[in-house]
Parts: C-alpha cells; sequence; structure tokens
C-alpha cells in the first residue's frame, strides 16, 4: 500500500517530490510510501527537457525554474558550481540533467520511501477509497492517493498528414541533407524552436504559418513600464457590484493599449508586418528590446502573478470568449522569445531563409505536396512540420490511460481543453463533483489554470498540493499513534 502514486516522473512530478520531500521534513512525521511511474527513456528527465535536442533552450530565467520555494536559486547555483556557467538561457538539456540530479539527491535522502516503476500506467481504477494501478509491464498496486503529472499529452493538430512522406512531428525527423523548402505549422515558441533547428542544420528555406498571422516577439531586457489601468486592484474594485468580469478586463485592457498608442510597441510593429517589411519587425523590436523599452509587452507580463486567479473567476463562457478574443495575441506577445534567438531570427530573414504567413484555410495535402493558401498567395511543399504544440482535447485523446479514466468517469474534458479539476485542490472533477484522492497537476490543467506551460507555475501548483497532503498526511499520522 502506498500513500501516494505519482503517474510521470519529468519535471513536474520531479518538483512534487522535492516538494513532498520539504514538507514531510518539515513536519517530522512517519516516512510515507511513494509510487513512481514512468518509461526508462525520460524517467527524471521529463520529455519537454530530456526529449530536445542541445541547441534548444529554456524560455524561462534559472531563477524562476527551481523545483523548490525553499531554494529559488538552486538551479542558478547548480549550474555555477557543477559548469561554471552563468547562462541566462540555458539549454533543456541542462535542465534535464538538473532535474535528473534533483531526483537522485530526493532518492538518496532517504526522507520519502520511494519505489520505481519504469514503465507506463495504462489503468487506474477506483476500489472505495484506494485506488489499483496497472502498468504496461504488469505491475498492480494500490495507493490511497494518486497524483497526474504526464506533460501535455496534446494531440496532432494535423492527424490526417500522419505517415504521409515529409510529414516532422518531431526534429529528428527532419531530412538535414534536404534543399527543398519547409513549411512549419505554428508561430509559438515550439515554432521557433523547429526554425532554430532547421536554421542550424540545413540551408533549406523555411516558412512558417498560423491562422493569425501573428509573429514572434522579443523578450525585452528589463521592464520599465508600470501600468495605469489595467492592474488586479482596479480589475477587483470594477467588478466588486458583479460586474461581467471578462469585459471590465477588455475595457481596462483596451484602456491601457490607448494609453500606449504613442508609444508602444504594438502598433508600428504591426504596421511594418502589414508592409511586408519581416526584416526591419524584427530589427525594431530588437532594438526596443535591448533598451527595455517594450512598454505592451510589460502590460502583459504584469498579468502573470494574478492572470490563473482571473482565469479561476471567469465563467466557462468567458473562457472561450477570452481564447476566441485574446488567444493568439496572448500566444505571441505574452511569450517573447530570447534576444539571442531573435538575433537569429533577424539574419534568416535578411538573407531571404525565413518568411512568416497567415493562412486563409486549414493546409492540405494533395499529389504528394503540402499546400497552403495565404492571403497573398498559393504555397506548396514536400516538406511539412508540425510545431503548434498540438491540441489538448482529451475528448479525441489516442492515450490509453486517459481512455480508460474517461471511460470511468474519472476525469471529464474541460471547454477550454485539457483535464477538469478543481483550481484550488487539483482534483479532477467530474459534474462538478471532485473525485476523492486522484490529482492532476501540468499542462492538462491548461482549461482550468490557464497558466499551465510555466515550469514555475507547475512547480507553486505542486508546492501547494505537496502542503495541504501533508498536512492530511501528518493528521492520519497522530491518529494512528493513539
Amino acid at each position: 500500500m502506498y500513500d501516494v502514486a505519482i503517474v510521470g516522473l519529468g519535471a513536474t512530478g520531479t518538483c512534487l517530490l522535492s516538494q513532498l520531500q520539504d514538507e514531510i521534513y518539515n513536519i517530522r512525521t512517519a516516512q510515507p510510501r511513494i509510487a513512481v511511474f514512468n518509461p526508462p527513456a525520460s524517467f527524471a528527465k521529463g520529455k519537454a527537457f530530456g526529449d530536445a535536442d542541445a541547441m534548444h533552450k529554456v524560455n524561462t530565467p534559472p531563477g524562476l525554474m527551481s523545483v523548490t520555494s525553499t531554494e529559488p536559486e538552486l538551479f542558478g547555483h547548480w549550474l555555477h558550481t557543477t559548469f561554471n556557467s552563468r547562462e541566462r538561457w540555458p539549454s533543456r538539456l541542462r535542465y534535464s540533467d538538473f532535474i535528473r540530479q534533483t531526483y537522485r539527491d530526493v532518492k538518496q535522502a532517504g526522507i520519502l520511501k520511494i519505489d520505481e516503476f519504469h514503465h507506463s500506467v495504462v489503468s487506474i481504477r477506483k476500489q472505495g477509497e484506494l485506488f489499483s494501478l496497472c502498468d504496461d509491464n504488469g505491475n498492480t498496486l494500490f495507493a490511497r492517493n494518486v497524483v497526474m503529472c504526464l506533460g501535455a499529452l496534446s494531440e496532432s493538430a494535423f492527424p490526417a498528414f500522419a505517415g504521409k512522406p515529409g510529414f516532422i512531428s518531431h526534429y529528428t525527423h527532419f531530412d538535414q541533407s534536404s534543399s527543398a523548402p519547409l513549411i512549419i505549422a505554428g508561430s509559438g515558441l515550439t515554432a521557433v524552436d523547429a526554425f532554430r533547428y532547421a536554421f542550424g542544420k540545413s540551408q533549406v528555406k523555411i516558412h512558417l504559418f498560423s491562422r493569425s498571422g501573428y509573429v514572434p516577439t522579443c523578450l525585452t531586457s528589463s521592464a520599465r513600464y508600470i501600468p495605469v489601468h489595467l492592474t488586479w486592484r482596479n480589475i477587483m474594485s470594477a467588478t466588486a457590484e458583479s460586474e461581467d468580469m471578462l469585459n471590465v478586463f477588455s475595457r481596462l485592457l483596451r484602456k491601457e493599449f490607448h494609453l500606449l498608442r504613442e508609444k508602444g510597441e504594438f502598433r508600428p510593429a504591426m504596421n511594418l508586418l502589414r508592409e511586408e517589411r519581416q526584416t526591419g519587425y524584427f530589427r525594431m523590436l530588437l532594438t526596443r528590446a535591448e533598451n527595455g523599452d517594450l512598454p505592451w509587452q510589460d502590460v502583459l507580463v504584469s498579468t502573470r502573478p494574478y492572470m490563473h486567479k482571473l482565469w479561476n473567476a471567469f465563467t466557462s463562457e468567458q473562457k472561450l470568449r477570452f481564447m476566441k478574443m485574446y488567444g493568439a495575441v496572448w500566444a505571441a506577445w505574452r511569450h517573447p522569445v530570447p534576444q539571442e534567438v531573435f538575433g537569429e531570427l533577424i539574419e534568416a530573414s535578411a538573407h531571404g531563409r525565413v518568411r512568416f504567413h497567415q493562412a486563409l484555410a486549414a493546409p492540405e495535402h494533395t499529389d504528394s505536396h503540402y499546400v497552403l493558401q495565404t492571403r497573398s498567395e498559393t504555397l506548396s511543399f514536400r516538406h511539412f512540420w508540425d510545431a503548434t504544440g498540438g491540441r489538448l482535447d482529451i475528448g479525441q485523446t489516442t492515450q490509453p490511460l486517459l481512455n480508460d479514466l474517461l471511460s470511468q468517469s474519472l476525469i471529464e474534458e474541460h471547454p477550454c481543453g485539457g483535464i477538469n479539476i478543481d483550481p484550488l485542490t487539483f482534483h479532477c472533477r467530474v459534474n462538478n463533483r471532485k473525485v476523492s484522492g486522484l490529482f492532476n497537476i501540468g499542462p492538462l490543467n491548461k482549461g482550468s489554470l490557464f497558466s499551465t506551460n510555466a515550469f514555475w507555475f507547475n512547480a507553486r501548483c505542486a508546492e501547494t498540493w505537496a502542503k495541504q497532503w501533508a498536512i492530511e498526511f501528518s493528521s492520519a499520522d497522530a491518529k494512528e499513534a493513539l
């Protein structure tokens, strides 16, 4: 019998173990029994980090990537002491090494009794107050609590293209010897990673497209603009009398945007794109980023501490409206890329090796070519790279465990994607009722929590869960002692 079973031991799962260790050490209670499940290839490494190429970098400063709030600068210190490095944007593989070392340290400390299962869980059954878990090697065990840390588990945005010649869904599928132009679906951080790989490994001309037509933005050197209208206090004050919270947010955002009509970067940047001056767009944003002069970015980034609270207060209808109104602009302008990466976009653009497009319709596969209709032309390619990040649509999932849980009504789909969970306790939720003992932390909570693509946010969720569980565990341990 295990006190906790953690299904998925990537970055979030390892972070959860570290947080549990902190809490158990603090309360000096009995040693809990923990079972951890993960396939051997990504065990204590994580897919997003351990499955990257050496050129792929993290998009978050080391100070926001600690696995425990007790030591907020731990990753940065580890980088310096282990590699004598003070990189602001270390590689994802480096962070994977850090995750692996963190797990070894937790295991060696012995505060938690951890049993490893290097396999994938395929079935979870609720049996009274317990859960039985079965993995793909036939192992079966029982646990009082199950925490799923499964990562994104996204479905392909282009399932009809799977298996067709020239279709790429992973960087290792890219043919470095090919000279044929490449089309990349997406314009976010995943697409930028795909661009960097193709640009660095070949001489091909690269095209990227999205439905919105937004192009990557550049991370500022320092946030200097302080919002006047769009603040958490103003939002709370304006909605105190039950006014539609999304309408309040939109009104305050528009007022802030109007205030920046002269000195903001958004309008001149979009004008450059409309004039098809793509290289000018990149250079203008990089120059302003170096000078800490990106006030529109500062406004959006200022929402980071409270956006999940706002999202939780939205109704389901308001969440869907938000995604329709702001989803694309948020993806591009709230998630900028580091300046050194942006410099590669400038180099490629100046030499005519990268172009961004707005798609008028979904791409099609015809006569062994991937055909894309843009605003100005019809493009045809033999190679198509899906770098959208996929869809968190568990209603159409191909994952055995999620299908098993759906069939038992232990989880349900959130209207905005992923699993429906209680945003305060992380319980899986079905028909507005918590499933006692079953939890999820990570990207699959996006519909409920909004910010779950960011590791720092998932680490905060892991800390919250660990504190809640440790209180319950110590209380139960005290009762047994009596």
